[in-house]
């Protein structure tokens, strides 16, 4: 039951920190708010508003999953004979894995704040993206990375790069899809014309993600999976390899939705609606998130 709980809540987590670079990815390179505003305001617009709640959303759901790995870590490893606070106190006040989890749920929070700030101010979008930055970093050091045993400041930011990559490429496509979805349920759903140029800047986006993806998960095979025959000998490496195939799936359905979606969009006219192979890529990238929440809990090969 435990490991269930805890394998939801960091599944939970991940979903989160993507959703916070996501929402900073597609306010900054694909909404740029300034063409939503009525003339002569200075205020967001609605499309900036909805962006700016996702982020707080994200943070809530950050300290939430946090707070669930939290209790199935104490639940696995609590000994009947200590107080429990006691254990919860040694854990957090003495394990790097206790003060990434701190960082988490700090981070967490701030982004609520600042989020809202954004909302109003322009500088909040800089500090959400700090927020999010440092929250996509935490991750590193309650997994492998920290523990790699070797060019452990390199695995760390490799870490790093790919919890950023993956929030600027599926946290900002679960960003324009709600994002576009709220619009439509208040009766104003985004012409045709914006959509497809939403679709032109998140493009490039997503491709140099994907690479800045494979690339960092390369590096992190190569420092983990040492023979090569780990990849299939391994649980470690066998989930790994489930993993490479689900985002093989993911990679196929970006690059349809990147050749057809545009023309589909113009075809439809208005009122303008993202393809249904959009929910597919999203659900195959939770999917991937599952894989990962697993992944990170399963010894490395010689462990």
């Amino acid at each position: 039951m435990w490991y269930a709980a805890g394998t939801l809540s960091r599944w939970v987590v991940f979903t989160a920190l993507l959703i916070l670079a996501g929402a900073v990815a597609f306010r900054v390179l694909v909404l740029r708010a300034a063409e939503e505003r009525p003339p002569g305001s200075s205020g967001p617009g609605p499309s900036e508003i909805e962006v700016a709640r996702l982020g707080g959303f994200a943070g809530l759901l950050l300290v939430g999953g946090a707070a669930g790995r939290l209790a199935a870590q104490l639940a696995v490893f609590h000994d009947p004979a200590e107080p429990l606070l006691s254990q919860a106190g040694v854990l957090l006040g003495t394990t790097t894995w206790g003060a990434a989890w701190i960082a988490q749920v700090a981070l967490g929070l701030l982004a609520w704040p600042t989020f809202r700030v954004a909302r109003r101010r322009g500088w909040g979008w800089a500090a959400s993206a700090a927020v999010a930055i440092a929250a996509a970093v935490t991750p590193a050091f309650s997994g492998h990375a920290y523990g790699s045993g070797r060019l452990t400041a390199a695995a760390v930011a490799g870490d790093a790069v790919h919890v950023v990559a993956g929030g600027a490429w599926l946290g900002t496509l679960a960003v324009m899809a709600s994002v576009t979805a709220a619009a439509r349920r208040a009766g104003t759903p985004p012409g045709g014309e914006k959509l497809v140029v939403w679709i032109d800047r998140f493009s490039p986006l997503a491709l140099v993600s994907a690479a800045l993806i494979g690339a960092s998960g390369v590096f992190a095979a190569w420092l983990h999976l040492d023979p090569v025959s780990s990849l299939w000998m391994t649980p470690y490496g066998q989930r790994l390899l489930v993993k490479v195939g689900i985002l093989g799936v993911v990679l196929a359905l970006g690059a349809w939705n990147w050749r057809r979606s545009r023309a589909r969009i113009s075809l439809r006219g208005d009122p303008a609606r993202l393809p249904a192979s959009v929910a597919f890529e999203l659900l195959a990238g939770a999917a991937i998130l599952v894989i990962t929440a697993v992944l990170v809990t399963t010894p490395l090969p010689g462990q």
